[in-house]
C-alpha cells in the first residue's frame, strides 16, 4: 500500500518535471542562436570557456533592445550582466552605462552601445571582455515586448515612484501603447502592469538621466527575480509562452537546464547590484559632438574584479595599458557653452585595441571637458554613425 500512495505521488511529479521540460526544449529550438565559430577570438578564450563553472561563477549578459524593425537594426537600450555567485550564494546585477566611449574591436572608438548595432550581440560581449578583462560566454538578448510580457506575467510589480518621473513614464506609455495607453496617476507607491513598468525603466531625462535609469531596471529586475522565485512549476509554460517571441540567446537548453537549477539550489539569495563606470572613474567630456562617459577602465577592471569574483581574482594592477594622450587641444572655448579644452588621457588595455583606434585618435579634434554636465544625454549628438536610443 506504501508502494502504491508512493506512485500516486510520483507520477504527477514526473508528469509536470516532462511537460516542463517538453516545454523547455521547445522553447529553446525558438530562441536559441549557436555560438559563431569565431566567437572566441583566441585559444586562451577557448580554453577558458568553462570559467564560470570552474571558479562558481555563472555570467550572462542581458541585452535589452529596441527592435520596432528589424532585429539586425535594433538598438541596445540597456546592458545588464547577470551574475550567480554559487560561492557566495549571491544574485549580482552590473549595469553598463550605454554612453560610455571605449574602443569596439576593430571599430576605432565609439559609445558601448554602438557595438550591438556594428556587430551584433557578439561583437557587444566582446567588446565589454575585452575592454573590463571579463570572459562573458552567454548572452540572451530581450526585446521591450518580453519585458512587458514578463511583469504581466508575474502578476505586476511594485515600485515607488518619484514625483519628477510621473510626466515621462506616462510619455512613454502613449508612445508604446498608443491606442490603448493605462497612465499611472501620480507619484508614490503603486502596482505597474508591464507596459508601465516598461516604461518607467525607459525614462532618462529626468533625476540623475542616465545613471538612475540604470538603477531603475536594476530594481525592477530585482523585483521580478524575487517574483520568479515564488512562482510554481505549473507557472512555467505560461512565462515560456509569454518571453517565446522576443528572447534570442546563444545558451543551450542544458546549459540553461543546469543554470536554473544552480539558482534554485542557492535558494532565497539577496540581490546586490552595481553600475559601469563607477562613481570617481570616469569624465564627462564631449567628443566629436556626442556627450559622453570617458573611463578609467583600468579602475572599473577591479571595481568589477570585486564586485563579481570579491576574492579579488585578475588582478589588474600590473596589466599594460595604451595612452591615448594624443590629445592636444587648445584653451580657449570651443562652443556656445563656453567649456574649456584640456589635455585628457584614457587609459585603454591593450588587447582592446581594435584596427582603427590609431585612426581614430589622429582624428579626434574636438574633445573637451564637460564640468557643468554631470549627467549627459544625448540631446547633443550630432554624429550620424552612432545609434542613439531615445
Amino acid at each position: 500500500m506504501k508502494k502504491l500512495k508512493f506512485l500516486y505521488i510520483l507520477i504527477p511529479i514526473l508528469f509536470l518535471v516532462g511537460i516542463g521540460a517538453g516545454a523547455f526544449f521547445y522553447v529553446n529550438n525558438k530562441i536559441y542562436v549557436p555560438t559563431p565559430q569565431n566567437f572566441f577570438t583566441s585559444e586562451k578564450e577557448k580554453n577558458d570557456a568553462k570559467y564560470e563553472e570552474e571558479h562558481g561563477i555563472i555570467n550572462v549578459l542581458l541585452i535589452g533592445v529596441d527592435s520596432r524593425g528589424k532585429y539586425e537594426d535594433a538598438r541596445t537600450d540597456s546592458m545588464i550582466l547577470a551574475t550567480l555567485d554559487l560561492n557566495n550564494k549571491k544574485i549580482k546585477l552590473t549595469s553598463f552605462m550605454r554612453d560610455m566611449y571605449v574602443p569596439i574591436p576593430n571599430h576605432g572608438l565609439n559609445r558601448i552601445n554602438s557595438a550591438f548595432f556594428l556587430g551584433g550581440p557578439e561583437l557587444l560581449i566582446k567588446t565589454i571582455n575585452q575592454d573590463f578583462n571579463l570572459n562573458i560566454q552567454y548572452y540572451a538578448s530581450v526585446d521591450f515586448k518580453a519585458f512587458q510580457s514578463l511583469v504581466d506575467t508575474l502578476g505586476g510589480i511594485d515600485v515607488e515612484i518619484k514625483d519628477y518621473e510621473v510626466e515621462q513614464i506616462n510619455y512613454y506609455i502613449k508612445e508604446a501603447n498608443w491606442n490603448n495607453p493605462i497612465y499611472i496617476k501620480g507619484p508614490g507607491y503603486q502596482h505597474l502592469n508591464g507596459q508601465q513598468a516598461l516604461s518607467y525603466c525607459r525614462i532618462r531625462k529626468v533625476g540623475n538621466g542616465d545613471y538612475e535609469r540604470t538603477e531603475r531596471q536594476r530594481k525592477a529586475l530585482s523585483l521580478l527575480a524575487e517574483k520568479a522565485k515564488k512562482m510554481g512549476i505549473i507557472k512555467l509554460p505560461e512565462l515560456f509562452s509569454a518571453l517565446l517571441p522576443y528572447v534570442k540567446t546563444n545558451i543551450p537548453a542544458s546549459k540553461i537546464m543546469s543554470f536554473a537549477y544552480s539558482a534554485f539550489k542557492m535558494g532565497n539569495a539577496p540581490i546586490e547590484s552595481a553600475r559601469i563606470p563607477a562613481d570617481g572613474t570616469f569624465e564627462n567630456m564631449i567628443v566629436n559632438g556626442m556627450d559622453v562617459l570617458v573611463p578609467d577602465l583600468s579602475k572599473n577592471i577591479k571595481y568589477l574584479d570585486r564586485f563579481i569574483f570579491t576574492s579579488g581574482a585578475g588582478d589588474s594592477s600590473n596589466m599594460p595599458v595604451y595612452m591615448l594622450n594624443n590629445f592636444h587641444l587648445e584653451d580657449e572655448p570651443i562652443d556656445k557653452r563656453g567649456k574649456n579644452k584640456k589635455i585628457i588621457k584614457i587609459e585603454i588595455p591593450k588587447e582592446a585595441i581594435g584596427n582603427k583606434v590609431d585612426e581614430d585618435i589622429d582624428n579626434v579634434d574636438n574633445v573637451q571637458i564637460d564640468n557643468n554636465n554631470p549627467y549627459p544625454s544625448n540631446d547633443n549628438d550630432n554624429s550620424e554613425n552612432v545609434p542613439v536610443t531615445p
